[in-house]
């Protein structure tokens, strides 16, 4: 492949992605249908096909541009924090921002999943990873005595425990919470989970 027909792939590739994010948001996860991305994109279902195994592998790849938003969202709440505690509480209220901003997106990200016997891309479970690293730092600074397997575990408990009260608020169910308790309640859970 030329460095011509590299770049014309990519751009095709990018401009799918493209159309796939943009039906997630508007639509939801149900939105992203091959034939309406492709003429969204402005190319032929084949081209799609090209690029994205299927119509799973598409959303896929919006995951895991949903996940790289997450973190840098996450990376400028707590650019400058020095205290943990403070961290993640940023990271807290930046979580349920996302969530609330975009709710499509988020949503897709928890809700989708590949059929039995697909593996998950790697560039999405790195994406993982780097999410719940944000947690696991302030965390280790907390409690310095927590070895690795101690400290993923409750890495994992605590983004489980936020969440589950982001979805739950998201829901507006009626265990949900007014915007001001929300927040209150979240820098309670916070200060639980952190052991303060």
């Amino acid at each position: 492949m030329t460095g011509r027909q590299k770049a014309k792939s990519e751009e095709t590739q990018r401009r799918v992605l493209e159309a796939a994010i943009s039906a997630v948001e508007t639509g939801g996860m149900e939105a992203v249908q091959i034939r309406k991305i492709a003429a969204q994109a402005g190319y032929s279902v084949g081209s799609v096909y090209k690029h994205y195994e299927d119509q799973d592998a598409l959303i896929a790849a919006v995951d895991t541009v949903t996940l790289g938003r997450i973190k840098a969202s996450m990376s400028e709440a707590v650019d400058g924090i020095e205290d943990p505690i403070e961290q993640l509480k940023a990271l807290a209220r930046t979580y349920l921002a996302f969530a609330r901003n975009h709710r499509n997106l988020w949503k897709t990200l928890f809700t989708h999943q590949l059929p039995e016997g697909r593996e998950t891309p790697e560039s999405h479970i790195q994406g993982t990873v780097n999410l719940l690293a944000f947690i696991a730092g302030p965390l280790k600074q907390l409690d310095p005595g927590l070895d690795d397997t101690k400290l993923s575990v409750r890495t994992r408990t605590c983004f489980a425990a936020l969440h589950g009260l982001v979805a739950i608020s998201l829901e507006e169910r009626f265990v949900g919470l007014p915007d001001d308790e929300m927040d209150r309640e979240m820098m309670f859970l916070v200060e639980r989970l952190a052991g303060k």
